[in-house]
């Protein structure tokens, strides 16, 4: 029985959760747009929603937060007050409250919280939107509120009532035309409509996370007995062509290919979430810190509809935050400041997500000051992170990725370089441990994008084989434009550095065995060169290597104690002749590449 009602617990604070996650961002999306209707609709009935599950579950002060703020919300939608930024201040507090309280209940802490003063606040909230001057505790109103608790209530076709009985006479026996007398008539046809929809969510089945994450591991394994098998099945048929078990072999191996795709391809789907996850709690953060500081600035946000790896989700919020709080408190400027420079008085934060190619690009845009990077310069030169040489050598490009060195943010940098260093290096951080990397386009006074690029799966990825002396490495092939074979005469150097020409424009390039630090043969040192394209962001250049073997579908090996960062390596893979191989991060290399050739 404990066991029957943890369980029913655990389901009461998921689906809580959920609730306040939808309904957080529209509270902000009200305040923009007015009085609207269907929002305010929307709103009620997650309150509604929430107080009822939590009465059954006898969380009073849930019930007694969510009752005022449903309250208050009820008297908006009826128009019987107006929406004001001291009122929707009362309510954001509550949902903040009921989230707290709901992360006590998941915990099982026991913590109590004192709510005194926000059920205050709610009391004289909902007096003033009343125009009356009775509160909303009365014994009445508590005797009303629980005859509507006792009323099982249904979200998308789940009971949140533990009493199966009662829940099971009501749902099997719903009656439209007698309605129950402990419900209004609104609310009995909204319990109607939600029956009705029933048949649209049985399919729905919610799955422990760790369930999908341990198919996802048996689904690389597959991949990888997939690629060997493919592997001895050619060799088979090289040695034994027009045998009859052979060519069943291949016709097997043809057959398990395309299931092991397509398995791949579902499980992936399978851990992919909306980014709207991680977007919908920026609204109300950019909300709350811009009037904190009295500035003005709007949030505008593309491609919520995105899907991601759920390992993004997870770890693509803290990024986001480091880099919008910094746009809000430091970038974009005080309205007279922007005026004063030709600037609309509203500043504006564009968030957006978008796939390209097998790409997940997440951009945050400001239109404020933009990175100063003569102080980055100076402030990297003042904190020995570079030599005065060097800073003199390097690009603006080079100097603005300073600011992710560790060390180089500190409070006087915040201010001088409108913010931009501060936790950067956590920015960086986070998004290489998803196998991405970042890149930042500024202009001063103008503004600054953050562009953030990440595999569309964590798992699994294309890769193409090359040999690079006696070494064999994996390169993710999403970051591959093209191959080629050029002769030595095709290659220029342009002040000790080499470069192609391909189409007219001038590429730089590099010998992979000199960057790996990788023995050649002498053989491989002859007249023709493989030569591999990359584009890594906006960023182009060439691969020199001494054998292309091909692409091949790969499994991420984590290696323990590697970091990317620190050595330009996402991990290891099995190849299809059961070879282990490194696969390289070519974002890291990048840079690597480019910092060694600006010095």
């Amino acid at each position: 029985m404990a066991d029957e009602m943890d369980e029913i617990i655990n389901e009461f604070v998921t689906e809580a959760e959920e609730t306040l996650e939808k309904i957080d961002p529209m509270f902000v999306e009200l305040e923009t747009r007015g009085d609207d209707k269907d929002i305010l609709n929307e709103i009620f009935r997650g309150m509604h929603t929430l107080k009822g599950a939590a009465g059954f579950l006898g969380f009073q002060p849930i019930v007694d937060v969510a009752h005022r703020a449903e309250s208050i919300m009820k008297r908006l939608r009826d128009g019987e007050t107006g929406l004001s930024s001291s009122l929707m201040d009362v309510i954001l507090k509550s949902v903040d409250a009921l989230k707290l309280l709901i992360s006590h209940i998941r915990l099982k802490d026991g913590v109590e919280e004192n709510l005194s003063s926000l059920l205050g606040e709610l009391d004289a909230a909902l007096e003033s939107a009343s125009g009356k001057g009775k509160p909303p505790a009365t014994e009445e109103a508590k005797t009303e509120e629980r005859k509507e608790e006792i009323t099982p209530e249904r979200t998308e076709g789940k009971i949140d009532e533990p009493h199966e009985e009662v829940a099971e006479k009501s749902m099997r026996h719903p009656d439209p035309e007698t309605p129950s007398p402990l419900r209004t008539p609104a609310a009995a046809e909204e319990h109607v409509q939600q029956i009705a929809k029933e048949k649209e969510v049985v399919s729905t089945l919610r799955v422990d996370v760790a369930r999908i994450d341990k198919v996802m591991d048996f689904a690389g394994e597959i991949v990888l007995a997939r690629n060997r098998l493919l592997n001895l099945a050619a060799k088979l048929d090289a040695s034994y062509s027009g045998d009859p078990s052979v060519e069943s072999l291949l016709e097997t191996t043809g057959f398990l290919d395309r299931v092991t795709s397509d398995l791949q391809l579902a499980v992936m789907k399978m851990r992919m979430q909306p980014i709207q996850k991680v977007f919908g709690k920026f609204p109300r953060m950019v909300r709350d810190l811009s009037r904190a500081l009295g500035k003005d600035i709007d949030l505008e946000m593309f491609g919520e509809e995105t899907e991601v790896d759920k390992t993004v989700i997870e770890n693509i919020g803290d990024p986001l935050v480091h880099i919008i709080r910094n746009s809000i408190d430091h970038a974009i400027e005080f309205s007279d400041e922007r005026v004063a420079k030709g600037k609309p008085r509203k500043g504006r934060i564009i968030l957006s997500a978008y796939q390209k190619g097998t790409q997940i690009v997440i951009e945050v845009s400001d239109d404020g000051k933009g990175i100063d990077v003569e102080a980055v310069k100076r402030k990297a030169l003042a904190k020995g992170l570079i030599g005065e040489e060097e800073a003199q050598k390097m690009t603006d490009e080079s100097a603005v990725n300073l600011i992710f060195l560790p060390g180089f943010s500190t409070k006087d940098v915040s201010t001088e370089l409108s913010g931009r260093g501060v936790g950067m290096d956590v920015v960086k951080t986070n998004v290489a441990k998803l196998n991405g990397y970042v890149e930042v386009i500024t202009k001063k006074d103008i503004g600054s994008t953050f562009k953030i690029s990440l595999p569309l799966t964590l798992a699994i990825l294309q890769a193409m084989m090359v040999r690079i002396g006696n070494e064999f490495y994996a390169l993710p092939q999403s970051m591959i434009e093209e191959t080629i074979r050029v002769k030595k005469s095709d290659i220029k150097d342009i002040t000790g550095q080499k470069v192609l020409t391909i189409r007219g424009r001038v590429i730089p390039m590099f010998e992979m065995a000199n960057v790996l630090h990788v023995q050649r043969h002498v053989e491989d040192r002859q007249d023709n060169s493989y030569v591999l394209v990359a584009l890594v962001g906006d960023r182009r250049f060439c691969m020199a290597v001494d054998e292309l073997l091909g692409q091949e579908e790969v499994v991420i090996k984590t290696i323990n104690g590697i970091e990317s960062e620190e050595c330009g390596i996402l991990g290891a893979t099995i190849t299809g002749d059961g070879r282990v191989v490194l696969i390289l991060d070519l974002a890291v290399l990048a840079r690597g590449v480019f910092a060694s050739s600006n010095r």
